[in-house]
C-alpha cells in the first residue's frame, strides 16, 4: 500500500492544475494568476499563441512557479487543451479563460474531491456574466424536422447533463480526456470542436455534468459562436451523427456516404476520401462505442 501511494504522489504532485487560456489583455491575466498563486491550488499553466509572447519575460519575473507554454504557430483552441491538459501534472485540470474568475476557490479542493469519487470525464460550472447573472450553459441536443439542433438551458438541479462544456470551461480528467482522443485538430471551429467532444465522449460511456458549487464569473464580455455548418461540420456528422450502434461496435454504413456525397461541395471523389479517412477512424475505435448519436440525444428525455 506505501507504494502504491508513493506512486501515486509521483505520479500527480498537484490536486489540480489550472489552466489558463488568453483572451483579453494582460490586466485579466496577471488578474487571475494572481489570485491561484495566493490561492496556493495547484500547478498553473498558461498558454501563449505567437502573437502574445510578448510579456511572457515579464510575467515570468513575477510569477516564477508558474509554468508558460510558447506556442511555435496558431493553433486551434481545442489543441491548445491538448497540450497544456497533457502537460499537466495533476489529475485534474481546471480549464479557464483569462476573462474568467473562480468563485469561492477555497472550495476547489472538495470540488476535485467530489470530482475523483464520480469519475465523471469533465465537471462544467454555473457561469455567470460580470452582473453575476446566471447564463444559459447547459448545452441540451435534440432533433427539430430530424435536423440536430442544441439549445441552452440554465443550469437547474445538480448533475444536469450537457453535451459539452460551454466555451471549453470546466474540470477535466486528465486520464479520461487522454482515452477519450481530446480535442480534434481536424475540427478548427471551436462550436464544432466541442460538439464533437462531447458526443464522441457520451458515446464512448463518459458523461459531462454540471456542479453547482462550482461557479465562474465572466470579468468581461461573453463570446458568441458561430454554429453554421462549414467544413468542420462535415467531419463532426461522419464521426458522430452518421454512426450508427450495432451489437457491440460503432460502424459507419456505406448508405452513410450517399447522403455525404449530395451534401458535400467537393465533388465525389474527394467526398469518398473523407468519408474513407472517418470510416477507418471508425474502425479502429469500433468496440469503443457503446452508444450511438440518436440513443445520446434521448438521456435528455430520461433525464427529465
Amino acid at each position: 500500500m506505501g507504494g502504491e501511494k508513493s506512486d501515486r504522489i509521483r505520479k500527480y504532485p498537484y490536486p489540480v492544475s489550472v489552466l489558463l487560456i488568453n483572451r483579453r489583455g494582460r490586466f485579466y491575466r496577471e488578474g487571475i494568476i494572481e489570485e491561484f498563486v495566493n490561492s496556493n491550488s495547484g500547478e498553473i499553466i498558461c498558454v501563449k499563441a505567437p502573437g502574445e509572447a510578448y510579456d511572457v519575460e515579464s510575467l515570468h519575473d513575477k510569477f516564477p512557479e508558474v509554468k508558460f507554454l510558447l506556442l511555435q504557430s496558431e493553433i486551434s483552441i481545442g489543441e491548445k487543451l491538448n497540450i497544456g491538459i497533457d502537460e499537466a501534472k495533476s489529475k485534474f485540470v481546471l480549464v479557464l479563460w483569462d476573462d474568467m474568475k473562480i468563485q469561492l476557490i477555497g472550495q476547489l479542493n472538495g470540488i476535485i474531491e467530489e470530482a475523483d469519487s464520480s469519475g465523471i470525464l469533465c465537471i462544467v460550472p454555473v457561469l455567470k456574466n460580470k452582473k453575476m447573472e446566471t447564463i444559459p450553459s447547459i448545452q441540451v441536443p435534440g432533433f427539430l424536422n430530424n435536423e440536430l439542433k442544441v439549445t441552452n438551458w440554465l443550469p437547474g438541479k445538480e448533475n444536469d447533463l450537457t453535451i459539452y462544456p460551454f466555451d471549453y470551461t470546466g474540470i477535466y480528467n486528465k486520464e479520461k480526456f487522454i482515452i477519450s482522443g481530446g480535442f480534434d485538430y481536424n475540427i478548427t471551429n471551436p462550436y464544432w470542436q466541442k460538439m464533437d467532444f462531447g458526443f464522441r465522449a457520451y458515446m464512448w460511456g463518459e458523461k459531462i455534468v454540471c456542479r453547482k458549487n462550482l461557479i465562474v464569473q465572466y470579468i468581461g464580455d461573453i463570446n458568441s459562436e458561430d454554429s453554421t455548418p462549414d467544413e468542420s461540420y462535415k467531419y463532426f456528422y461522419l464521426k458522430n451523427m452518421a454512426v450508427r450502434f450495432k451489437r457491440d461496435r460503432g460502424v459507419l454504413p456505406f448508405l452513410q456516404f450517399i447522403k455525404f456525397m449530395f451534401r458535400s461541395d467537393t465533388g465525389p471523389l474527394y467526398a469518398y476520401q473523407e468519408f474513407k479517412q472517418v470510416k477507418d477512424w471508425i474502425r479502429i475505435n469500433r468496440y469503443r462505442f457503446k452508444q450511438d448519436a440518436v440513443r445520446v440525444i434521448d438521456l435528455w428525455d430520461i433525464e427529465e
